[in-house]
């Protein structure tokens, strides 16, 4: 069915990556895994969706411009670094990593834990309703309008951000920022609101003052602000660092 012409192989665990091979792995006599991992597919095919029991499905690393529909039961697909340009509509997934495809737009992603988007061709950050990890890095977004009250971590590094909207405030269980290798001159006092947030990395910036709001988030224990042009340091940095902060600046 997926690569005939392929060496098959028996995987000895769900999180086993075999490459250049068909790993399988079953259970009570139900395929759960299949991975095909650099393995030189072009496409898969259309009947895929008929195995029902699969979880863990691994195309990464082949050149895949289209997925076919997908298993019903499916947690965690894993198509990271392929040609892909759109998603068909997703099952109720728990990981879905799609580095460094060619992805305009994704589905609505609903309740997938962790979220990979990296290195595509995304201009808005996709909606999304109970995801805690996501990470759009270098993509050409015109705005950050993420405002998913579930997010822990959010990774929008080299995304050519130049402001932050107010709507960042529902970010409140928000504890890893990393906007890294972005043009923002300034950052909004709604930063405040994430009395969660424990890392913040703001890098290669074009920061040239800071809101005291910054001072008042109580769970904050890491800043990182080098490489930008800061006109003086505000003195409430030291008071940061006092209180166990580690602050680079």
């Amino acid at each position: 069915m997926l690569g005939d012409h392929l060496p098959t192989v028996d995987l000895a665990h769900q999180r086993q990556r075999r490459s250049g091979v068909l790993g399988r792995l079953e259970r009570d006599g139900a395929l759960v895994v299949l991975s095909a991992h650099g393995c030189g597919l072009t496409s898969l095919p259309a009947r895929l969706e008929e195995l029902t029991g699969l979880e863990r499905l691994d195309i990464g690393g082949n050149a895949l411009a289209a997925l076919p529909p997908l298993p019903p039961r499916l947690r965690e697909l894993y198509l990271d670094d392929n040609v892909v340009a759109a998603l068909p509509p997703l099952p109720a997934l728990r990981v879905l990593d799609a580095n460094r495809n060619r992805l305009t737009a994704v589905p609505a992603l609903r309740g997938v834990e962790f979220v990979y988007l990296a290195e595509n061709r995304l201009t808005a950050v996709p909606d999304t309703r109970g995801v805690t990890y996501l990470n759009v890095s270098d993509n050409p977004l015109t705005s950050l309008g993420a405002t998913d009250a579930a997010l822990r971590e959010l990774r929008a590094e080299r995304c050519g951000l130049a402001t932050l909207p107010d709507s960042l405030a529902a970010l409140t269980a928000l504890r890893e920022l990393s906007l890294r290798g972005n043009a923002l001159t300034a950052l909004p006092a709604a930063v405040g609101s994430l009395r969660e947030l424990q890392h913040l990395d703001l890098r290669g910036n074009q920061l040239d003052d800071l809101p005291e709001e910054l001072a008042a988030l109580p769970a904050l224990r890491k800043l990182d602000l080098r490489w930008n042009p800061l006109r003086r340091p505000p003195p409430w940095l030291g008071a940061l660092a006092s209180r166990g902060c580690a602050v680079y600046a």
